[in-house]
């Protein structure tokens, strides 16, 4: 058994979880790239204390010739989040025996359906096309429609660029273009 003066002087004052340590400071690119990561984290906190990483909602409106046109949309959503689209038509000369909303098919790629309210009457696809048709209010000249769905779980991240339009025997008469942005 070695005895106190056998004791290698060097390792006086160093173990195991400080051996691997450097004594000089560390490299400017290391703590360049430790700013960077700080300044990115700092960014996502802020960016998330403002609820700009949030789902939210748009809306756009257009008029033309006697109808307005008024979609509420996912402006920002995430997979698994609701993904709610509301539709407003307003045409001041009344509907005639069917309402024709056109949307573009690609949006509806990655929803999960829940319902239309009110159903549709019918639905037809002409590439690129959703075409559904809705009955007429019984009164008045307004017709909301909205759709419950939400983004399917497991999308990644990505754009899509929507048309929606009324059409009068099969003419759009009113149409209005909205973005909406799925985060990963």
């Amino acid at each position: 058994m070695p005895d106190a003066s056998d004791t290698d002087v060097s390792l006086v004052g160093i173990d195991e979880t400080t051996a691997g340590l450097r004594d000089t400071p560390p490299r400017r690119r290391g703590r360049w790239f430790r700013r960077a990561g700080v300044a990115l984290l700092v960014l996502v906190v802020l960016l998330s204390a403002f609820d700009l990483l949030g789902p939210r909602q748009g809306d756009v409106t257009a008029q033309n010739g006697g109808y307005t046109l008024a979609v509420e949309y996912p402006q920002v959503t995430r997979a698994g989040q609701p993904a709610p689209l509301h539709v407003t038509v307003d045409a001041s000369m009344g509907f005639g025996d069917t309402v024709q909303v056109r949307f573009c098919d690609e949006f509806f790629n990655d929803l999960d359906f829940q319902n239309w309210y009110p159903n549709p009457a019918a639905e037809t696809t002409v590439p690129p096309w959703i075409i559904y048709e809705f009955d007429p209010p019984p009164t008045g000249t307004t017709i909301e429609i909205s759709l419950d769905a939400r983004v399917s779980p497991g999308q990644f991240g990505e754009t899509d660029d929507c048309q929606v339009s009324v059409l009068v025997e099969d003419e759009a008469v009113i149409s209005t273009s909205f973005t909406s942005w799925r985060m990963p």
